[in-house]
């Protein structure tokens, strides 16, 4: 069973975070409109949602916005989906001689990795799993979504994840906020900001449109289960 955050309580509290509750037939989590939610800075405190200011410099993620380009072509995933189609690569798909921009990332999801010991003080061993580069276009939104869970209760496609990590690359676009409707907050992008949550109903999110630009982010999640450890995770570069 995937742990919460310790500071998250399972009923709906006045003074914390509305809980949302899966139930049979249940197909979306919020169908509120993000513009409702105040807006607030990435890098700000808050109070049940991790955030650092600056994990990456403006340098570090321009190589790694530059690394994705070079390698679109090549490496990004296209399944079929209309909607991630072309627009994300796995870390572990980019060629061996990306080392510089795969140093940066091994460095920011050990970080991730770490402050997450600190805060979430998980009980068993914590394993990162799956990380990717991904460019959101003009016009891209996604809807509030757990990432272990269906709304309905069924396990999604990645019922294994326990914690989810966003690093935002850039910030010279308009939308594309990072938003959780049961904590109440929009999250305003701020390039190299890291932001940390759990993966369950409890940080439910979604993201606002796109609306001039694109918007690029380093993604990862972290899990309790070994046997979806990303083998590239525990490499040196």
């Amino acid at each position: 069973m995937n742990q919460a955050w310790p500071e998250i309580r399972p009923e709906v509290q006045h003074d914390g975070p509305t809980i949302f509750v899966p139930r049979e037939g249940k197909t979306q989590w919020w169908t509120g409109n993000p513009a409702w939610l105040p807006l607030s800075a990435a890098d700000a405190p808050h109070r049940h949602i991790v955030t650092r200011a600056e994990v990456l410099s403006h340098h570090q993620c321009r190589i790694l916005i530059e690394c994705f380009e070079r390698n679109r072509e090549a490496c990004a995933t296209r399944d079929g989906d209309p909607f991630w189609s072309g627009r994300f690569i796995w870390q572990d798909a980019l060629p061996a001689h990306e080392v510089e921009a795969m140093r940066i990332m091994q460095q920011a999801r050990f970080l991730a990795q770490t402050l997450l010991a600190q805060v979430a003080l998980p009980k068993q061993p914590l394993y990162s799993d799956t990380a990717q580069l991904v460019r959101w276009h003009e016009g891209h939104e996604l809807t509030p979504h757990a990432d272990n869970i269906e709304p309905d209760g069924r396990p999604n496609a990645t019922p294994h994840r326990a914690f989810s990590s966003l690093i935002y690359l850039n910030d010279d676009y308009e939308g594309g906020e990072t938003y959780f409707p049961g904590h109440g907050v929009r999250l305003k992008p701020r390039t190299g900001a890291l932001v940390l949550f759990g993966a369950g109903p409890q940080y439910v999110h979604g993201v606002s449109r796109v609306t001039r630009g694109l918007r690029y982010t380093y993604a990862g999640w972290f899990t309790f289960d070994k046997i979806h450890e990303d083998q590239n995770a525990i490499r040196i570069f």
